[in-house]
């Protein structure tokens, strides 16, 4: 009967674990993806799509078992876990890391990843349910004039303004994953940590393809990407230690709250084109850049510190 019992538990804790990765993948694709992209590209399919979400669930995997074998909680662990998924993103399934080194290493798989797809479009979406009604529909306001700002840029990527429709149905209307996986992360509750070899799977293929990429582009830059990683695991496990499930946020009985942050693409959408009608057309991703990479350097550099001098108790 208890081993029956242990089977069990082995079991539903890696169900979870993988919801889990899936539902946070999914989130992954439209803020990494949807969002930085901003309409999509002219070969896209479904089974693209399907590709791209398995891809970033593989880095969310990761990820999560970074957070649940190192014990580090708070916003510590969606940093430096978005962090670890954006560098296997860009270092693995992409290999952008290794263009402008080294300025690759920081954008995007720090300033938007980690900053922006963890920190905002997963933190905050999972926080901001619990705030005053008025103060979560300024988050996505503020989020709105951002893609609508940010999206100038793509203006000399595209060689003109998309069709309002694709730029609708590619932000706003693919936008309802993001309110769906956090409402299926409520259900799930706090996850328990599955048998070790399932939390070690994903990151074991992921470094598999990375070594077999490695062997066939033998260049030194590359060993970037498992210097960072180690860095970071040493740091999550520094400023970890905790047991026992992982919360991913405080969860609502009013799930409807979620649903607001679709104002943020809807608002960048209306506010994109009209700024292309009326002959937007700048830099706007150096501006990004520029605010973001410091700002993600300073919050990578004070996790640092707090690792190498934590608090005594």
């Amino acid at each position: 009967m208890q081993r029956n019992s242990s089977y069990g538990k082995w079991l539903m804790a890696s169900l979870w674990y993988l919801f889990a990765s899936g539902l946070l993948g999914l989130i992954a694709v439209w803020a990494s993806e949807n969002m930085f992209w901003i309409v999509p590209p002219a070969d896209l399919t479904v089974f693209g799509l399907l590709f791209i979400w398995l891809a970033y669930s593989f880095c969310t995997a990761s990820a999560l078992s970074a957070v649940m074998l190192t014990g580090v909680r708070g916003m510590a662990a969606v940093f430096l876990g978005a962090a670890i998924m954006g560098w296997l993103v860009e270092g693995v399934i992409v290999g952008e890391m290794y263009q402008a080194f080294p300025f690759q290493l920081v954008w995007t798989p720090l300033a938007w990843h980690a900053l922006i797809s963890g920190g905002v479009v997963f933190a905050l979406g999972r926080i901001s349910v619990q705030w005053p009604l008025i103060r979560q529909i300024a988050l996505w306001g503020m989020l709105g004039l951002f893609i609508a700002f940010w999206a100038q840029f793509w203006l000399q990527e595209q060689g003109g303004p998309p069709k309002p429709a694709g730029l609708l149905w590619y932000l706003t209307g693919m936008g309802v994953i993001v309110p769906l996986a956090h409402i299926g992360l409520d259900r799930l509750g706090p996850l328990a940590p599955p048998p070790i070899w399932v939390m070690l799977t994903a990151p074991a293929v992921l470094m598999a393809i990375w070594s077999a990429q490695t062997l066939v582009a033998p260049v030194v830059i590359r060993l970037s990407l498992p210097v960072l990683l180690v860095l970071t695991l040493w740091m999550m496990a520094r400023l970890g230690g905790r047991t026992g499930p992982v919360g991913l946020g405080p969860g609502t009985a009013r799930a409807w709250r979620y649903f607001l942050f679709l104002l943020a693409p809807l608002t960048g959408a209306i506010l994109a084109q009209v700024w292309w009608d009326q002959g937007g057309d700048f830099a706007a991703n150096v501006v990004v850049a520029m605010m973001t990479v410091p700002l993600s350097l300073l919050i990578y550099g004070i996790l640092l510190l707090r690792a190498i001098w934590p608090k005594r108790a």
